[in-house]
C-alpha cells in the first residue's frame, strides 16, 4: 500500500499532474476573464505547461503569476490580435450557416481551416513569449515561420484542438465542468510534448 501513494509511483504522478494541470487551467481561466490579460494568461500557461514537459521542477501557482506579470503588457495586442480574428471568423460562420449554396459551404470549409492554422500559429506565439525577449511583430513572424516550417506537428496539434472541441461537444451539460478544469492545459499540454523539439533547437543556438 505504502509503494501505490509513493510519489514515484506512475500511477501517483499521473493524478499529481492531472491535479497540476487542473490548477494551471482555472488560473488560466480566471486571468483571462477580463480578456485584455488573455495574451498574459496564454503565454504563463504555455511557459509552465513546457516546464511539465520537461519534467522540470514545477511551482504552478507561482511560476504561473512571474510569467503572466513578465508578459502581460507585451502579450495584450498579441491575445487581442486572437480575440479580433476569433469574432470575425465566428461572425462569418454565424452569417454563412444554414445556407445551402455550395459556393457558402466551401467559404465556411475555408473560413474553418485558415481559423484552425491562425490559432495553432498563436499557440506557437504565446509559448515564444513566455520564454524569449522580442517585439510582437518578430514573435508573430517567428510563430508563423515555426508553423509552417514544421507543418506535421502543426497538423497533429490542430487536429488535438479539433479533438478536444468534439469531445466538450459530447459531453453536453458536464462540458463546462470539464473546460474549467482542462479546457486549455490539456490540449496545451500535448501541443507543449509537439513543440518542445524545436523550442530545445531553438535554445541550443
Amino acid at each position: 500500500m505504502d509503494k501505490f501513494f509513493d510519489s514515484g509511483n506512475p500511477v501517483m504522478r499521473f493524478l499529481a499532474r492531472l491535479v497540476d494541470l487542473a490548477i494551471l487551467n482555472i488560473f488560466t481561466v480566471l486571468y483571462s476573464v477580463p480578456l485584455i490579460t488573455f495574451g498574459g494568461a496564454m503565454a504563463a500557461m504555455n511557459y509552465v505547461l513546457l516546464h511539465m514537459v520537461r519534467g522540470e521542477e514545477t511551482y504552478v501557482i507561482r511560476m504561473f503569476r512571474k510569467s503572466f506579470k513578465d508578459n502581460f503588457r507585451q502579450s495584450i495586442p498579441e491575445g487581442l490580435l486572437v480575440i479580433l480574428i476569433g469574432i470575425i471568423a465566428g461572425v462569418d460562420m454565424w452569417a454563412l450557416h444554414g445556407s445551402g449554396s455550395k459556393v457558402f459551404t466551401m467559404m465556411m470549409i475555408a473560413i474553418t481551416i485558415v481559423a484552425l492554422f491562425v490559432f495553432v500559429t498563436a499557440v506557437y506565439m504565446f509559448a515564444l513569449q513566455s520564454r524569449y525577449e522580442a517585439p510582437v511583430k518578430e514573435t508573430i513572424i517567428n510563430a508563423f515561420k515555426l508553423s509552417v516550417g514544421n507543418l506535421p506537428r502543426t497538423l497533429c496539434m490542430a487536429v488535438v484542438w479539433i479533438i478536444w472541441v468534439l469531445v466538450l461537444v459530447y459531453l453536453n451539460k458536464a462540458a463546462p465542468l470539464v473546460f474549467l478544469l482542462y479546457g486549455f492545459t490539456l490540449p496545451g499540454y500535448i501541443c507543449a510534448m509537439l513543440y518542445d523539439k524545436f523550442f530545445r533547437k531553438l535554445e541550443e543556438n
